[in-house]
């Protein structure tokens, strides 16, 4: 069995057997958990070799990673084939990213998000470095300056590091690159392969925001185009880009109703109007020029108003919260998902369940408070379908026996209840008081 140890100089050696010899094997950069996985291949290889069994697919994907050199040292072991030698291409970073970029169609979001990992990989690379040279070890390193030092910070401030969610989008688009060359037959294995790309929620970036506080905002907004945009975005639920697309062909004021135009999908939903957004909305429409098509004129879908909203929540006196218009949706979802089915929610806000689930619902302290004083008691007048028929319908009264049967439990210290079916069921007290 293959054991793995540092040396002086903290490089890695891996001794494992050979027939009766013993051979080391330097890996160059890895974990130590990269180390003891490469040391299990290496034992395998040899026992196929000495048994002349084949050889695993995953551990023939390892082989073909690894550089000449690695794989030379096996060769002279007979652990493997030779390779057969053909023209070396040189594939600069710079070059394969640009090329990418411009292969294909995608949105203006899509490519501006490609542009700014090219930024990122050619901050970190060599922009002449060949992409056939950059490994695992390479793509380890790259997260970790994505995490401590990627972020642009005023000059003269110590160096930052990207959010959790932005490094692993960053990387997940790093992979997308390198993709392509794995099925051009350019490299083996995609270096970026084993780095996590799954995106989850931050809790500590989530904001309630409360009603009155978009109110206060509102009244400092300064134009009726940002006082809509903030009751889109709060009482609505709607994003940043979406405030900005709303027709009045669209808004159905007297049936309380809209569509909702978006540049994500679906592009366009059906939404109520509900009670709090209609005053902004009613107010908006008699402020809006005669003939006017677009709620919002001043600002169009692309334009980043993220500053001008940093300055209005100034004005209003309060702090700003952070991600600013996705905590407004996120708030709006929250509330709604209290009251109304998610799957209604979802489909009124434009997104799915497991999505609003994961990434706009937060959990409130008004229900872990009402959960304190009410339990499960369902909202007064509330009868849930196929609920069991009540028994003053089945014949007035309860049973004369069964009700004896109920007093004389009780009596003696019984606490009685109902099972699933409405049956009642005898619980003696003991155990269930405290000790």
């Amino acid at each position: 069995m293959a054991s793995v140890r540092r040396t002086k100089d903290n490089t890695i050696e891996i001794r494992f057997m050979v027939g009766e010899d013993r051979r080391s094997y330097y890996p160059g950069k890895a974990t130590d958990r990269q180390a003891e996985d490469i040391g299990k291949h290496l034992d395998r290889l040899a026992f196929c070799v000495e048994n002349d069994e084949l050889v695993p697919k995953h551990i023939l994907q390892w082989l073909a990673s690894l550089t000449d050199r690695q794989h030379a040292k096996l060769v002279s072991w007979e652990l493997a084939q030779p390779r057969k030698k053909v023209e070396r291409i040189s594939y600069p970073l710079s070059d394969w990213l640009d090329a990418y970029i411009k292969r294909g169609k995608r949105d203006e979001a899509t490519t501006k998000q490609l542009r700014h990992v090219r930024d990122n990989l050619l901050a970190f690379f060599e922009s002449d470095r060949c992409i056939t040279t950059i490994g695992k070890g390479d793509a380890e390193d790259f997260r970790i300056y994505l995490e401590t030092k990627a972020r642009k910070v005023a000059k003269g401030k110590p160096p930052a590091g990207l959010g959790k969610n932005t490094v692993r989008r960053r990387i997940g688009r790093s992979r997308e690159f390198f993709n392509l060359a794995v099925r051009r037959e350019i490299i083996a294995v995609n270096p970026f392969a084993d780095e996590s790309i799954t995106v989850g929620n931050s809790p500590d970036r989530q904001f309630f925001v409360p009603a009155d506080w978009i109110e206060r905002c509102i009244k400092h907004a300064g134009c009726e185009d940002w006082r809509i945009m903030l009751a889109f975005a709060r009482y609505a639920g709607m994003r940043s880009h979406e405030t900005r697309m709303q027709r009045w062909s669209d808004i159905d004021i007297p049936n309380r109703k809209m569509i909702v135009r978006s540049t994500k999908t679906p592009p366009e939903r059906v939404c109520p109007i509900f009670p709090e957004l209609l005053p902004h909305l009613m107010r908006a429409k008699e402020m809006a020029p005669e003939g006017a098509e677009l709620v919002v004129s001043r600002y169009g879908p692309k334009n980043n108003v993220g500053e001008t909203m940093k300055k209005i929540i100034k004005r209003a006196g309060l702090e700003q919260w952070p991600k600013m218009f996705q905590n407004l949706r996120a708030t709006r979802e929250t509330e709604l998902i209290a009251v109304y089915p998610i799957k209604d929610v979802a489909s009124w806000l434009g997104n799915s369940a497991p999505i609003a689930m994961k990434h706009y619902a937060m959990t409130m302290q008004s229900s872990f408070e009402r959960a304190i004083t009410n339990g499960a008691r369902a909202v007064p007048g509330f009868s849930p379908p196929n609920s069991p028929p009540d028994i003053a319908t089945k014949g007035g009264h309860q049973h004369s026996s069964e009700s004896d049967e109920l007093q004389e439990a009780a009596e003696n210290g019984v606490l009685i209840a109902g099972d699933c079916h409405g049956a009642p069921l005898s619980m003696p007290r003991a155990g269930l008081e405290p000790a």
